[in-house]
């Protein structure tokens, strides 16, 4: 399996949250990339790179939901917004302080993004367990239930 066959099965396999991490290291790593270029003047390499992280928040946007919490979809938006813009101006001008901007917001999003996904497999794994305990629970052995009629003690007959 080469390195493209590798990269296609993840994609295909994963999950939506890590589909959603795999597009943002994507543009960090363009963007990562167009800074190196930039840096050393090798501006059309910085394009390429700028113009791939674009195509990736891009992606993104077009990856939301505004059905799904309609508010915080719009701030995400707003979000993703500005980075692409900043990479667009860091094309138009050769300035890489704007790559710089697109790479820190992107960096605190993808920190929140993972802390997110951890929260939510604790908060699986707990109620799983509790689950699991629950349906592991028996009575004991001399309060099982019998098919045979029983009498009870507190009313007299």
């Amino acid at each position: 399996m080469n390195g493209a066959d590798y990269i296609e099965n993840q994609v295909l396999t994963a999950k939506p949250h890590q589909l959603h991490l795999m597009v943002v290291d994507g543009a960090l790593r363009f963007a990562r990339k167009a800074v190196l270029a930039a840096e050393e003047n090798h501006f059309e390499q910085a394009h390429f790179a700028l113009d791939k992280s674009r195509d990736l928040v891009a992606e993104l946007i077009g990856g939301l939901d505004p059905s799904q919490q309609p508010e915080l979809v719009e701030q995400l938006k707003a979000l993703f917004v500005f980075v692409y813009e900043n990479l667009h101006h860091a094309d138009v001008k050769q300035d890489a302080s704007y790559i710089q901007n697109a790479i820190k917001v992107l960096e605190i999003h993808r920190q929140s993004w993972c802390e997110l996904i951890e929260q939510i497999q604790d908060e699986t794994t707990q109620e799983s367990a509790i689950i699991h305990s629950h349906d592991s629970l028996q009575p004991p052995h001399h309060l099982e239930q019998v098919d045979q009629p029983h009498q009870s003690r507190s009313w007299l007959t």
